[in-house]
């Protein structure tokens, strides 16, 4: 599953000088994380990694569609 670890933070988190942490558990857990900002999602943020690994899935499906038009 590509979103094995969903983690959330509120987006006050970065007002207070934490972002670094945010980021480096994005990075180590190669997770994407959500920020919340007036309780509703407001960023998403992935590692490059996971970044590349959707972009090649979402490469490989729409060559599959094209093949099946």
């Amino acid at each position: 599953m590509l979103f094995e670890y969903l983690k959330t933070y509120k987006a006050q988190i970065f007002n207070r000088g934490q972002s670094a942490k945010v980021f480096k558990e994005a990075h180590d857990k190669n997770a994407a994380i959500c920020v919340i900002k007036n309780s509703e999602p407001y960023v998403a943020i992935l590692p490059h990694k996971l970044y590349l690994e959707m972009l090649e899935k979402l490469k490989l499906a729409d060559d599959s569609s094209k093949e099946g038009k």
